[in-house]
């Protein structure tokens, strides 16, 4: 009644209250309420949509009424079986506990109804599996595998029945769903014995065909699959399992053994191989173990079972790609042990030896790991071993047409097939009588030519058999190669043609490796007869393509990467025998050629093929054959292979990690190259292990290793340090020898030290390390004697993390003291020149290392780089030029100053090589010099001692003051003018300048005098032109300036350095700087210089007077000019005497007085006349070489030259004035001799002072008539009285001073009174004054009147108009004013002997 009620919440307790109180209803009660209750439940189920309660219930009335055999049951079981069986037909939610409780209950309640209605419930579910629903039949299958497995004794007379209603259901039509269902149900059939009465093969080979189902792991699972869908993964894995579940029932293995051996050579059960062999292995184990005979049956033709060769070429050929297919490799190996002694009985021994190996192989590795290549050499030579352990040659043969069999079936994969192929080669060779053409004919006609591997497998075929069938093979090859799979276009029309299913260049690329495999496996005996005349032609034709008589490279990957294993091939060959046989092998640098060819048509910078690691490994094993090659080609081979390699672009391989396997091959290609690479260098430098071996391919290395990519430099330093390495390992030292290059090496590696990537850094530290080592080697030392060096160098490489600025230069100083402390002296100029390179590296870092390198050696071992400095200095100048950091720059300049330090005279003299005007770096030198104290003095003393010594020189010739002359200099000192000009104008070398004053003073001074009109060249090398040819480096300094102007700035800036700014304003002031400027005033600037020097300079002017002392000697003429006007100029200023200074100079002037430059005579004698003012009191001291001086230049015959002479007088007349009579007598003679000829000089000045010379010789006379001077008085009288009146008044009043003083001496005092009188005038009547002095002479010397008279006749011819017509007018007072005591006759007398 409750049921009834519709939607009440007590419909569910009631049903389960119904299951319960069921049991307890006697049997007349039961039998009464029975239909009711079923028809309620049944009706209340579909309600609900079936609940378990509900079927829980249902089956405890089920299970009661059959324990009470209710009569009534029976008409309701077909209600109750179709109800249960569409419940059961319904998807099931797995994941809802209820549902699958419900379903479980359905279970049960098929369950129950067994044994009372056997034949109904089975009828019923066969009929319903006839059903074309799936649902349907998955539901009844479902049933049906439970009651088997849980009722089978009530269903065991049903077996046939429901065997052969299954076998309807094994076709492929069905879902996997279904498929997955009928397993469990063939699974369940198996074990109750089901399957024994027949049946069962076909069980079986729908498990198998189910296990042979293609699976596509990769394909991604819908996110709306149903959950009861079952993919084809699910189901192998299903079948896979059933299948070792009845494997392992032994009601099965009559049905399985041998039928499963039929399957392992049916292509289509490929995929269920190790499935096959598996269950096969097991079986046969079981067998063994129980010595079941009917393991060993004999093979028979009328059955399928294979024969023990096909067997075995299908096992070894499924071992090929060992991890495909579940493992299909390790389950074909334990079938093949199982299987031995049937295989063949000699094969039990040795295969319980290997197969386990191969095993614990696989094992060891994965489907990544496993090395294809190595894993089927080692398959080869089991193969090659069973033939041995076999020795039957028919059994042989008869395998390998088994294998031949193979070779038409499409099922293997090209590796596959490539292995099929190789197999094949290796039985073939084991059967030397039979002719094998056929089968190579066979196996080259079913190529996949495309297919690398199968090209690979054919040709190692090819290879195998031409061990023991070199004819037939080679044969073999010309045939294929003469057949139409070669053959091209016959004419041109064809080549218009589309392209042939077979590429050409494919088939080609087959028959190349083919012959490289010849070469590489055929005799010894006949490869060396016949590869230069059958296998190279053959090789080379193949890849070179003629078409119409016109032949063209072919273009084709393929053919081109097999062109190159094979040429791999032939070398291998031919090295293996040239190691045992040197031969000459002409055909290696045509190859070489080719590959290097091959290199470079690569496309840069990116890494698309293998070509480039395969040709760089085939030439590492030609390059080890004896053959026509120069080191210049291989040179520039290695450059090919460089450029090739380090250009490649990293950009695709920062993706390594992807899962791209695009990218994970590209990788894998990049690493093969680099590889390839570092072989081929190391086995060049094995062909030449010596330090030139080494040296060689280093240079080729070294502008990668300074690359601007981190990449390219990784590169080349991991290239480096595996080649140290390899002549590290192999050296083998005899004898101690010098070492020429490792110099050159440590230089170049150093700076990469501290490179800013760490690997570059570490790997820089280690070649290092190895460089170290092989020169201790070379030196005959033991690693231990340095093993404190190298590890300090192992510290620094293990410290190697901080990238801090300060922390890098510490390491580059540790590392330079180490390899200072270990370096040869013969190497020290090598490291230098190698790391001068790395100034200009484009990284900070490594560039500041070699600075600091660079500075360190030199501070060092400076003084062993004497021999060196002029390589240095030429090579650190044109480096200068390209380094880029200032910091750098000013560490290769503190280098030159310490290496200056240590070699001053040869670091000077050198860089006075440089061209001047000097350039920006050259400068930047000298003035780096001129920053240290110490330096700057030695290196100026050895300028100032190199001028001195070569003081500039111009034409020595000597010239007046006035002559307008273009002299030049020696350009070799003005290059040591120049540098002691950077060097004074740097502010540092201020305190070495005050130091060294008087000395630079003094050259300066000198050479000031020889650049005046002097131009520096645009670009002058002093000595060695050849150095300079690679800087190109424009002058930075004077280029337009004169010589003259740069020397009289260095003056200016030496006196503003050493604190005489007076001196300079003023020069500046009075024009002194412009005047030493200009050629005709130049002395004029110096005597102004000196005056200025004397006012506020004096304290320098001893140290400045002792220097050009010792100068003003040596000197050219051009030069004493200038220290005789500073000279002169000093004389005459008091502070010179108070110097003490008069001496030197008066000494000085006075031996430069006879130069042969009449400039220099006119300003010595101009300084002797300074003296008088400046050192009046020192007159007497020097009267008498200054009066034999004066003396000597008049007596020279230098009359003409009035400016000289005009100054002599001068001198004369100062220092006379000065004198006491006594010093002068003794000279009056020569005085008077001497100043004769100028009283009628044509200059009136020179007149005018010659005759105040005779002036100041009046007080050394006397009125005695007999001496001397009285008469030379009376002898000039008449001169002086006509030059009185002449037209110059400067000399009228020189003749005015002198008449006077000459009257009081010779005539009376009337005489005297009346000179004085007309002198006395302002304005002197001359024709009154001759005739009163001429009376007055009549009467005081009437003898000497015939005297005067002669002397006026003489003047009668004087030039001057004015002069002859004074002497006709005295001459005429003297005849009209006769001597008055003389009579008439004696007055006609003395006048007509003056008649003419």
């Amino acid at each position: 009644m409750w049921l009834e009620k519709e939607q009440s919440k007590l419909n569910i307790p009631t049903v389960e209250a119904l299951g319960y109180i069921s049991s307890l209803l006697p049997k007349d009660r039961l039998e009464e309420e029975l239909p009711k209750l079923i028809r309620s439940l049944l009706s209340f189920s579909k309600k609900q949509g079936g609940h378990c309660s509900i079927t829980e219930c249902l089956y405890r009335v089920l299970d009661i009424a059959t324990e009470m055999k209710c009569l009534k049951l029976k008409t309701q079981v077909d209600s109750v079986l179709n109800n249960l069986h569409q419940q059961i037909c319904l998807s099931v939610d797995f994941s809802n506990q209820l549902a699958m409780k419900n379903h479980s209950e359905i279970l049960r309640c098929f369950t129950v109804l067994v044994p009372v209605y056997t034949d109904s419930l089975i009828n019923f579910l066969l009929a319903k599996l006839e059903n074309t629903d799936q649902q349907v039949r998955v539901g009844t299958l479902s049933v049906l595998r439970h009651l088997i497995s849980s009722t089978s004794p009530h269903i065991e007379q049903k077996a046939a029945q429901i065997v052969a209603a299954i076998k309807p259901t094994l076709l492929d039509k069905s879902s996997n769903q279904e498929k997955k269902i009928i397993a469990q149900v063939i699974c369940a059939m198996a074990q109750q014995g089901y399957l024994e009465q027949g049946g069962g093969k076909l069980m079986v080979e729908f498990l198998i065909r189910q296990c042979a189902t293609p699976v596509h792991s990769g394909t991604p699972v819908s996110s709306d699959q149903h959950p009861d869908q079952v993919t084809d993964e699910d189901l192998v894995t299903i079948c896979e399992t059933v299948m070792f579940m009845i494997t392992n029932t032994v009601k099965m293995e009559d049905i399985l053994w041998p039928f499963l051996l039929e399957c392992v050579t049916m292509t289509q059960y490929t995929q269920a191989l190790t499935t096959i062999c598996n269950c096969l292995a097991q079986l046969g184990k079981r067998k063994l173990q129980t010595g079941n005979e009917s393991f060993s049956y004999p093979y028979n033709e009328e059955t399928n079972i294979p024969k023990a060769q096909a067997l075995l070429a299908r096992l070894l050929i499924a071992c090929c790609c060992p991890y495909q297919g579940g493992g299909r490799g390790a389950a074909a190996l334990r079938l093949l042990q199982v299987l031995s002694f049937y295989i063949h009985p000699a094969t039990v021994t040795g295969w319980g030896e290997e197969l386990p190996s191969l095993a614990d192989h696989l094992l060891e590795n994965s489907e990544e790991s496993l090395p294809q290549q190595e894993w089927e050499k080692k398959l080869l030579l089991f193969l090659s071993r069973s033939l041995n352990y076999i020795g039957d040659e028919e059994w042989t043969g008869k395998l390998s047409d088994e294998m031949c069999k193979q070779i038409h079936t499409d099922h293997h994969s090209p590796q596959e097939k490539g292995f099929l192929y190789k197999s094949l080669g290796t039985v073939l060779h084991h059967v030397p009588s039979k002719n094998i053409k056929e089968e190579l004919h066979q196996m080259l006609l079913n190529v996949q030519h495309s297919e690398s591997a199968e090209r690979e497998g054919a040709a190692a075929a090819i290879g195998f058999c031409a061990m023991t069938h070199y004819d037939d093979t080679l044969s073999a090859l010309e045939e294929f190669a003469n057949s139409n799979s070669l053959k091209n276009t016959s004419n041109f029309f064809n080549i218009l043609r589309d392209k042939p299913e077979v590429d050409l260049d494919k088939v080609k690329s087959t028959l190349v490796l083919c012959y490289g495999n010849m070469a590489l496996y055929s005799p010894e005996e006949l490869i060396l007869s016949r590869i230069e005349s059958h296998i190279l032609p053959a090789v080379v034709n193949q890849f070179i393509t003629g078409v119409q008589g016109i032949k063209s490279e072919s273009k084709d990957l393929t053919l081109k990467v097999s062109l190159i294993k094979t040429v791999t091939l032939i070398a291998r060959s031919l090295q293996s025998i040239h190691q045992r046989v040197p031969f000459h092998f002409s055909g290696k640098r045509q190859l070489l050629k080719y590959m290097q060819d091959l290199i470079e048509a690569e496309v840069p910078q990116v890494l698309l093929s293998p070509v480039r690691h395969l040709a760089m490994s085939a030439c590492m094993y030609l390059v080890q054959l004896h053959g026509d090659s120069n080191q210049e080609d291989t040179l520039q081979f290695i450059q090919t292979c460089l450029v090739s390699t380090f250009s490649l672009a990293p950009s695709e391989l920062n993706k390594v990690k992807a899962t791209d396997s695009n990218i994970k091959e590209i990788a894998t290609l990049y690493k093969q190259t680099m590889t390839a690479l570092q072989d081929l260098l190391k086995q060049i430098l094995l062909q030449d292990l010596s330090p030139d071996g080494l040296q060689s391919i280093f240079t080729q290395l070294e502008e990668w290793i300074m690359s601007t990519k981190d990449y390219v430099r990784e590169r080349a330093m991991i290239t480096t340090f595996k080649l140290l390495n390899c002549y590290l390992e192999m050296l083998n030292v005899k004898n101690v020898l010098p070492l020429n290059n490792m110099g050159t090496l440590i230089g170049r590696v150093m700076p990469r030290c501290v490179d800013p990537s760490p690997s570059i850094g570490q790997l820089a530290m280690d070649s290092l390390h190895i460089i170290l080592s092989i020169q201790f080697s070379y030196e005959g030392t033991n690693l231990h004697q340095h093993q404190e060096q190298l590890d300090i160098l192992n510290s620094v490489r293990e410290q190697f993390v901080n990238i801090d600025h300060l922390v890098l230069f510490q390491r580059a100083s540790r590392i330079t003291e180490v390899i200072s402390n270990t370096l040869p002296h013969d190497q020290l100029g090598n490291v230098l020149f190698a790391a001068f390179k790395g100034l200009t590296d484009h990284q900070p870092n490594c560039s500041s290392a070699a600075a600091v390198f660079l500075k360190t050696i030199i501070k060092r071992r400076g003084s062993e780089l004497r021999d060196q400095v002029s390589e240095i200095l030429n090579l650190l100048r044109v480096q200068l030029q390209s380094v880029p950091s200032e910091a750098v720059k000013f560490s290769v300049l503190r280098s030159i100053a310490i290496l200056t330090s240590h070699n001053t005279p040869t670091v000077v003299s050198c860089l006075l090589t440089f061209p001047v005007p000097l350039d920006k770096y050259v400068s930047d030198i000298w003035r780096t010099l001129a920053e240290e104290p110490e330096c700057s003095m030695n290196t100026m003393k050895e300028l100032l001692n190199i001028l001195n010594k070569q003081l500039p020189t111009g034409e020595r010739k000597t010239y007046s003051i006035t002559e307008n002359l273009n002299q030049y200099s020696t350009l070799e000192s003005l290059a040591a003018v120049c540098a002691l000009y950077e060097m004074i104008t740097t502010p540092e070398s201020r305190e070495t300048v005050i130091k060294l004053f008087p000395q630079l003073f003094s050259t300066l001074l000198i050479h000031h005098s020889s650049s005046i009109n002097v131009r520096l060249p645009k670009v002058f090398v002093p000595h060695h032109e050849s150095k300079q040819r690679d800087f190109s480096a424009e002058p930075q300094s004077l280029s337009s300036k004169d010589v003259c102007v740069n020397c009289v700035e260095m003056l200016t800036d030496l006196l503003n350095m050493s604190n005489n700014h007076l001196v300079v304003h003023f020069m500046q002031e009075n024009g002194g700087w412009d005047q030493m400027m200009d050629l005709r005033k130049s002395h004029r600037g110096v005597i102004l210089l000196a005056k200025a020097m004397v006012r506020y300079a004096a304290s320098s002017l001893t140290g400045i007077v002792v220097q050009l002392s010792a100068l003003i000697l040596t000197v050219e003429e051009c030069q004493k000019v200038t220290v005789a006007a500073f000279f002169g100029e000093l004389l005459k200023s008091p502070q010179t005497s108070q110097l003490q200074l008069t001496d030197t100079l008066m000494n000085r002037l006075l031996r430069c007085l006879y130069s042969s430059s009449s400039v220099v005579q006119f300003l010595c004698v101009r300084g002797m006349s300074n003296v008088t003012t400046g050192a009046p009191h020192r007159i007497e001291k020097y009267s008498r070489p200054v009066l034999c001086a004066m003396t000597g230049l008049m007596e020279t015959g230098e009359n003409d030259n009035e400016l000289l002479m005009f100054e002599v007088l001068l001198c004369l007349t100062k220092h006379l004035e000065q004198l006491r009579p006594n010093t002068i007598r003794p000279f009056v003679l020569k005085i008077i001799t001497g100043i004769e000829p100028f009283f009628e000089a044509k200059c009136d000045k020179v007149r005018a002072e010659a005759f105040s010379v005779l002036g100041c010789l009046v007080k050394c006379g006397c009125k005695d008539p007999r001496t001397y001077f009285y008469q030379q008085i009376h002898s000039h009288l008449v001169c002086l009285l006509l030059h009185l009146g002449g037209n110059s008044k400067e000399v009228s009043r020189s003749c005015t001073s002198t008449l006077r003083l000459a009257i009081a001496l010779i005539a009376s005092a009337d005489t005297y009174s009346k000179v004085e009188k007309h002198l006395g005038e302002v304005t002197l009547n001359y024709t009154g004054f001759l005739k009163d002095i001429s009376k007055q002479l009549i009467k005081d010397v009437p003898d000497r009147i015939h005297t005067y008279v002669t002397d006026c006749i003489s003047f009668f011819t004087n030039p001057q108009e004015q002069i002859r017509a004074n002497a006709v007018t005295l001459s005429a007072f003297f005849f009209q004013h006769p001597e008055e005591h003389l009579k008439p006759a004696q007055r006609i007398t003395w006048w007509k002997k003056y008649k003419y």
